[in-house]
């Protein structure tokens, strides 16, 4: 029965099954803490660095380990090129002009979700460079946890006798590293934002797919001492010579200006961003990029009705949010960074709690953002009468709960694509009402 169910789903519908035994997906221990915040879709970074997994679409997942996606690190000393490195383990058939296969022995990876922190000893440099990753996952806060942005912070520390300049270069390919990249009409874009002061540059990547389209941004935060540059476009499926050559030269990009020319079918392309600053000697200096992506409509399969995502109250719904994006993410990231360590160091402190019950309380609050979680606004227009249904009358006390806080779903499971299926969300709803029990009431209202 379930077979010839199969059978009509993906062969005659051509949809994917919501629980497809047939094709399921095999488990590879690569995963790390997820980029995002609740709602807005999520990027994985794996424990070895590499950007793996990608679930934009409310509830669906795709699998790719996007080989462009790489942070890159360039060190000079008195006006030469002394070492330059991607820093991934990779060795890979593309982008062969680059310097791949970083030993795996100079590098460690620590998580407490919603934090990460990636340290590279590199070989022979006596440099240090601890990656420092960031979400906005912060209880009772439903403003910035709904942010679709993720923040790296690198922290350098010089053990030389001697200045050196370093130069942390973020790459991005335009899209999520399957077949829709290579459709055509896809194009990037400089971008500055300035406001209260602080200045963010980075590259916009417009995806432009038929459903669901989005933007993908990398930045990072100009300050006295940094310099920001980048490379609007460049084939990611190719040799790659010309960026490695462009950052070897003196460790920045060219930033050349205007958009790039949108990809023909079967074209796909890449960006740069590159932040710039000068280490003294045994010295400390720190360099902060972002990653932001804008989708904030989107509709389900059937294709029925338009939902706005959470964020889209703060940035509205236009498209045009990722330069904001990045920019409050970089501005506000020490913040976040101050609630999260206030929430979670009682829990941590307490000698009384084995190691393991902490990593688990932690750790296992990724499914809060990863589990296929929707965050959708209430329409401005829609009635009361919409919303209750026949049977909610009784609950009308609670409307103006929902219009401030939206509606909440999340997946049975990665590989159960149902959403609020409430035997499950019984025993996961302590999470919720511990750390975000307004979006508990609004589950509740639904139900």
């Amino acid at each position: 029965r379930y077979f010839r169910w199969w059978v009509k789903k993906t062969c005659i519908e051509k949809k994917s099954a919501f629980i497809d035994l047939l094709c399921a997906v095999p488990l590879q221990q690569i995963y790390g803490c997820p980029l995002g915040g609740i709602g807005g879709g999520t990027i994985t970074r794996g424990w070895r660095g590499e950007f793996c997994r990608w679930q934009l679409n409310p509830g669906l997942y795709h699998h790719e380990t996007v080989i462009a996606n790489q942070f890159t690190v360039c060190l000079r000393c008195k006006g030469q090129t002394i070492y330059q490195q991607v820093l991934s383990v990779e060795r890979p058939s593309s982008l062969q002009g680059w310097n791949w296969g970083y030993c795996g022995h100079y590098a460690f990876y620590h998580a407490l979700y919603p934090r990460a922190w990636l340290v590279y000893e590199l070989p022979g440099q006596k440099v240090v460079l601890t990656c420092r990753q960031v979400s906005p996952v912060i209880p009772h806060d439903y403003k910035d946890s709904s942010l679709p942005v993720g923040v790296f912070i690198w922290e350098v520390e010089n053990g030389r006798d001697e200045d050196v300049e370093v130069s942390i270069m973020f790459s991005l390919q335009n899209g999520t590293g399957v077949k829709e990249d290579r459709s055509g009409g896809h194009w990037n874009e400089p971008f500055t934002f300035q406001k209260d002061g602080e200045r963010v540059a980075g590259v916009l990547l417009h995806h432009c797919p038929a459903v669901n389209p989005f933007t993908l941004a990398i930045s990072a935060r100009e300050k006295a001492g940094t310099g920001v540059t980048h490379l609007t476009a460049f084939n990611p499926a190719g040799l790659g010579r010309e960026v490695w050559q462009d950052l070897l030269q003196d460790g920045r990009l060219d930033s050349p200006t205007g958009k790039s020319s949108p990809t023909e079918k079967g074209e796909v392309t890449a960006a740069a961003v590159c932040a710039s600053c000068r280490v003294p000697a045994h010295g400390h200096k720190t360099l902060e990029l972002a990653l932001a992506w804008d989708m904030p409509c989107v509709c389900f399969g059937s294709k029925e009705k338009l939902h706005l995502r959470r964020y889209t109250r703060f940035f509205g719904s236009k498209g045009d949010a990722a330069p904001a994006l990045s920019h409050y993410a970089l501005t506000h990231y020490e913040e976040w960074e101050r609630k999260i360590e206030a929430w979670q160091n009682p829990i941590l402190e307490n000698s009384q709690l084995p190691s393991w019950y902490k990593s688990a309380l932690f750790n296992e609050l990724y499914f809060m953002t990863d589990g296929g979680t929707i965050w959708m606004e209430v329409p401005p227009d829609c009635s009361a009468e919409d919303l209750q249904g026949p049977a909610g009358a009784g609950l009308s006390h609670l409307l103006p709960v929902l219009r401030e806080y939206g509606r909440f779903a999340y997946l049975e499971g990665q590989e159960y694509r149902m959403y609020n299926t409430y035997d499950v969300h019984f025993y996961a709803s302590f999470a919720l009402v511990m750390l975000w029990p307004k979006l508990q009431i609004s589950l509740q209202y639904d139900i």
